[in-house]
């Protein structure tokens, strides 16, 4: 069974946050899932060790953690070439790898995987469950096709789905995907119980058109900084985005 329970009314807020005192204003402002990434080492740049457990610590289970780890093929490679691997500390709920790339490896599917099972079996992340990513400019990120993605990641026993932007100079989400598309392929995942997550730049107009598509979980940064995704979380803004989210929700997203 892939399906995960979070106590919040959908769609919730998550926001990225890169270290402590982020976390802590993000948490405040009434963040419904913290997230935990370093936005100066890529679209999914992981955040050091060190500061994931800081976070960990600060947040104290009141919300969930999730955390991104980099792309797939960098962190396999590293296995392979036994450069000591990703470490997640515990008290994190769910790990994500972007994909980029892997539309080129005829074997992406079974390098997630190993990459997957060999961080499960790691005692400090046994309870961590791996994230799908799809990401909307997949040509682009040489990723592969999102309908591709849903498949190993149901056997995987991925409880979510993330879709994001890999080129975040590029354009938002909608710049890359259509909402009437989009909304086709929420629904495909949402059947399997998979949880989704829109991300990729969304503010204003684009924010209420991902939020009309019913997905789970809205996820922002820049729209949460005070002036752009590599400036501070700003406790206001997290407030605003929390209340429009909860304005903007349609009867079939909270009834979800």
């Amino acid at each position: 069974m892939n399906e995960l329970s979070f106590d919040f009314a959908r769609p919730g807020l998550l926001v990225s946050v890169r270290d402590a005192e982020e976390a802590r204003t993000a948490l405040l402002a009434g963040a419904d899932v913290i997230d935990v990434k370093e936005p100066n080492r890529g679209p999914l740049g992981a955040a050091d060790f060190a500061e994931i457990a800081a976070i960990v610590g600060v947040v104290q289970s009141r919300v969930p953690v999730t955390a991104a780890m980099g792309e797939l093929l960098e962190e396999f490679a590293n296995a392979k070439e036994g450069v000591n691997g990703s470490l997640i500390p515990r008290g994190v709920s769910l790990f994500k790898f972007g994909l980029a790339g892997c539309g080129r490896v005829d074997d992406w599917q079974v390098r997630w995987a190993e990459v997957v099972s060999s961080l499960m079996q790691d005692s400090r992340t046994a309870q961590a469950r791996p994230v799908a990513v799809v990401y909307a400019d997949w040509q682009a990120a040489d990723a592969p096709e999102p309908d591709e993605v849903l498949q190993p990641a149901i056997e995987l026993g991925c409880p979510a789905l993330l879709v994001d932007t890999w080129d975040k100079s590029a354009g938002g989400l909608f710049t890359h995907w259509s909402p009437e598309s989009l909304h086709d392929f929420v629904r495909q995942v949402q059947r399997h119980r998979v949880m989704v997550v829109l991300a990729g730049a969304l503010a204003g107009e684009q924010l209420r058109h991902a939020v009309a598509l019913g997905p789970d979980l809205i996820a922002v940064r820049g729209a949460a900084c005070e002036t752009s995704r590599n400036s501070a979380v700003s406790f206001d803004r997290v407030r605003c985005l929390k209340q429009l989210l909860a304005a903007s929700a349609s009867p079939e997203t909270t009834s979800r």
